[in-house]
């Protein structure tokens, strides 16, 4: 009986036909309901309640004892010593699978946790991913372009390469924005050397385009024995020197942007006048050059002046139709006629040209009166009538007799475009302002 009592208080076995509650065990999982984990016990407990109970179960199989009475003084086991010692092993082995069983138990519950826990992905703004792939884009633009007119643009190369890196690792809108910043100043940065680059090429382009084509077409002016390069509109002392002007001048890219046009529209209308020189076609006719002009320029449906400085010719066009063509006298070597695509920015009939130089330089003229004078440049480019000459037409740019006499007809103009009266009268009432001119 003591032996038995002492069992019972120690708790390795329960009174025979009492059954331990699982009270506590139920009220833990209910606790759970409301507990950091709430709900997951109820999605999936009956794993870990089975091998809980299958432990219980164990615990009573093994520890329970059936009591018989010996003798009239004493309840003892009806075991005996030897079966007391294998008792006690089975035991101790019943506790390490009771250990390990409980183990499965939590890692059991610990499992389900954690695989009912779901974090939420990062999305990316798509309007935010747009922008710095499109800047992205941009910055390449501007490296291809520098690669276009032979600059170096290794620099670049590397910023864009490790912004790209970093876009393909990206994961948050933080890092988009980040590379959109870096990207904006990086772009602005590139802007002004590669359209400074662009612009020096273009330069050379025409430079080069024009020695070469002016050695292969010369004028031999019979009246000084001297060879003149054709298209010397187009050079150094012409256009070609406001352009190389215009590149340390330019202090914005707006400056820069405006040269560049400018260049290219100097090559493309001296590649017109190189087309032009081979046609046989007289100047009073239309000319597929013009046509070609008119459309480029935008200028088919409205009126224009076409001025053709290898044939020493003036064409107005209506419409894309020749409505009038005129022989006229350009600026002289030293002083030429600026090619390009101009307009009419205002006109004056009747007015006094007065001279910007000193009485005894090679370029002074006297006040003279003019009937009919239309600007197409700042600085006092116009055309205009230059009563004063008899003769127009090719070689009367260049140093000649005039057939009046007048010493003052004896070379080009210095930079306009000079008409008979007659002729400057037509042309005068014909256009208006901003009347498209361009001349080639």
């Amino acid at each position: 009986g003591r032996v038995y009592d002492a069992r019972v208080r120690a708790g390795f076995i329960t009174p025979v036909g009492v059954r331990e509650s699982t009270d506590e065990t139920e009220d833990s999982y209910r606790r759970d309901k409301s507990g950091p984990y709430a709900g997951v016990v109820n999605a999936a407990p009956t794993i870990a309640t089975s091998l809980c109970k299958a432990v219980y179960d164990t615990y009573i199989s093994l520890f329970s004892c059936k009591i018989e009475p010996i003798g009239d003084a004493a309840m003892q086991l009806h075991v005996g010593y030897n079966k007391r010692n294998s008792s006690s092993t089975l035991m101790m082995s019943a506790l390490v699978l009771i250990l390990l069983l409980l183990s499965a138990c939590s890692t059991n519950e610990r499992s389900t946790v954690h695989s009912t826990t779901t974090l939420p992905l990062a999305t990316i703004d798509p309007v935010l991913k747009s922008q710095t792939e499109m800047q992205l884009q941009t910055f390449r633009q501007w490296i291809s372009l520098i690669n276009q007119y032979n600059g170096n643009s290794s620099p670049y190369q590397k910023q864009y390469d490790a912004n790209q890196q970093v876009l393909h690792r990206a994961t948050t809108n933080a890092t988009y924005k980040s590379v959109l910043q870096t990207l904006d100043a990086q772009v602005t940065a590139i802007q002004m050397p590669a359209m400074k680059i662009e612009d020096q090429q273009l330069q050379l382009r025409l430079k080069l385009a024009v020695e070469t084509w002016g050695q292969q077409h010369q004028f031999h002016n019979n009246f000084d024995n001297t060879n003149y390069p054709l298209g010397y509109e187009y050079g150094a002392n012409g256009i070609g020197g406001w352009a190389q002007d215009a590149l340390p001048a330019g202090q914005t890219i707006a400056d820069l942007q405006q040269a560049i046009e400018d260049l290219n529209m100097y090559l493309y209308n001296f590649q017109a006048m190189t087309e032009n020189a081979s046609d046989p076609t007289p100047y009073n006719a239309v000319h597929q050059t013009d046509l070609k002009l008119m459309q480029h320029y935008g200028a088919t449906n409205t009126k224009v002046l076409i001025i053709s400085l290898h044939e020493q010719a003036m064409r107005a066009y209506e419409n894309g139709k020749l409505v009038n063509a005129f022989l006229v006298t350009t600026g002289r070597p030293d002083r030429p006629t600026p090619p390009g695509t101009w307009w009419v920015e205002g006109k004056q009939s009747p007015t006094i040209f007065k001279s910007g130089v000193p009485e005894g330089s090679p370029n002074w003229y006297p006040d003279t009166p003019i009937n009919y004078a239309i600007q197409y440049h700042s600085n006092g480019y116009f055309i205009h009538d230059s009563w004063w000459r008899n003769d127009y037409g090719p070689g009367t740019n260049f140093p000649h007799t005039d057939s009046s006499g007048d010493p003052f007809s004896a070379q080009g103009s210095h930079g306009c475009v000079n008409l008979s009266k007659d002729d400057a009268s037509w042309v005068y009432g014909f256009v208006d302002i901003d009347t498209s001119i361009i001349i080639f």
